[in-house]
């Protein structure tokens, strides 16, 4: 479950900038859109994010995305490979050459953990995990360049791995995959349960559509995931109603898959008169955007995983948007804690019934092209059931596209012609 995630140095992020999922407690709202733990902690079930083109709303996700493939790749990392994630602030000489830093508090199990690394283009800076046992704040390991300590809670051949880790890769990755039983948990918690997906122009050639092909595929010996996505398929009235997957003898692509929808056939008369299955392939963006987004949200739901998505709103009806929203903040259908994370332009959704004022987030860059985060909990004045979407579109919460003008000429030439 996730509960904060920090960035600091990061493309257009120059100062640290963090996206809390801890609700306001003294924001007396929207109980059911809170998550309530066993233990002593508690996390909203969804955020919105709103801002301008270019305001960094796609920049966060990015953040998000390349702390998890800093997890997931750093074990087999070459020696001389360096780090793809290293996108520094550009736009001042003082950050344009400083480490990169990502920061990501969440539980697991019941435990709260804080996972901090900082990044150069060749090495690893600083790489510290924290963990709260009984609430208390205790030290699994903390790495600065390649000095490592270690604490007594952290059990098995951690020396050796330290030895093992290069400057170039992550002790928490390689500890991973060398069977530290204590790291292999956390490691699992960027594998299963922390999800970004960027924003993604064709869905149905997209690396998803494969991960939800091989998803359904597997389930054919537990039918539970595919029932369920075949009821979440005619719920959004497209028409389809089910679906054929096969995998070619010689695919072009490793893991590739053949998709075919189902729809019923009608007579003149209007009768039902069969099914007929087309390609998913020639379904509308917005079909084949439901498709794998609708997949990869209810493996979310049934898992209980944070989910982050950019462009959310992309080829979908705003209705289908309320709907997939409404998913995860009823308790009936998001029954294990999953989270919905979504990046957006579609005001329609920004409303105090469908969020808290902790759930909306606002991020627009300042004078120096800096992007700066906060929620509407934070800003005076916001009154729990004002008229969110309205004082959003005429610039009272900020995070709006500047247009100076739409009142101008178009020059030509005398001897130019259309």
């Amino acid at each position: 479950m996730l509960l904060e995630f920090s960035i600091e140095n990061y493309r257009s992020f120059r100062d640290k900038q963090t996206l809390s999922m801890v609700p306001d407690e003294g924001k007396k709202e929207e109980a059911g859109h809170i998550i309530e733990t066993d233990g002593q902690y508690k996390a909203l079930r969804s955020a919105i994010i709103y801002g301008a083109n270019a305001s960094g709303k796609s920049n966060l996700m990015k953040a998000m995305q390349a702390l998890r493939n800093l997890v997931l790749s750093s074990a087999g990392r070459a020696p001389d490979k360096p780090f793809g994630e290293y996108e520094p602030f550009l736009f001042n000489p003082r950050t344009a050459s400083a480490p990169v830093s990502f920061e990501v508090n969440f539980l697991q199990e019941e435990v709260r953990y804080n996972y901090r690394v900082s990044i150069l283009r060749e090495q690893v800076v600083e790489e510290q995990l924290l963990f709260y046992p009984e609430g208390r704040e205790s030290k699994l390991f903390r790495r600065i360049g390649q000095e490592f300590e270690f604490g007594d809670y952290l059990k098995g051949q951690k020396v050796v791995v330290s030895r093992l880790t290069g400057s170039n890769q992550l002790y928490l990755s390689k500890a991973a995959h060398n069977n530290i039983e204590q790291l292999v948990k956390i490691y699992q918690f960027f594998v299963q349960d922390y999800m970004p997906i960027p924003f993604l122009d064709s869905w149905v050639d997209s690396y998803y559509l494969r991960r939800i092909a091989q998803e359904l595929e597997k389930a054919k010996k537990n039918e539970r995931f595919i029932n369920n996505f075949k009821t979440l398929l005619k719920s959004f009235d497209t028409g389809v109603v089910d679906f054929q997957i096969e995998k070619p003898e010689l695919p072009a692509v490793e893991n590739e898959y053949e998709i075919s929808v189902e729809h019923l056939v009608f007579d003149d008369g209007g009768k039902e008169a069969g099914t007929a299955f087309y390609p998913l392939a020639e379904e509308s963006a917005g079909t084949q955007k439901l498709f794998v987004l609708g997949g990869l949200l209810l493996r979310a739901l049934m898992n209980g995983r944070a989910i982050l998505v950019d462009e959310f709103e992309r080829s979908l009806h705003p209705l289908i948007c309320q709907y997939l929203i409404e998913l995860f903040h009823d308790p009936k259908t998001n029954t294990k804690g999953a989270q919905l994370l979504l990046a957006t332009h579609d005001t329609n959704l920004l409303t105090s019934v469908n969020f808290r004022r902790d759930q909306v987030w606002i991020i627009e860059k300042d004078q120096a092209g800096a992007s700066e985060l906060y929620s509407l909990a934070e800003i005076t004045g916001i009154l729990k059931g004002a008229p969110y979407e309205k004082w959003y579109l005429s610039g009272r919460l900020g995070g709006i596209p500047g247009i100076r003008s739409l009142d101008f000429e178009l020059n030509y030439a005398a001897d130019e012609k259309e």
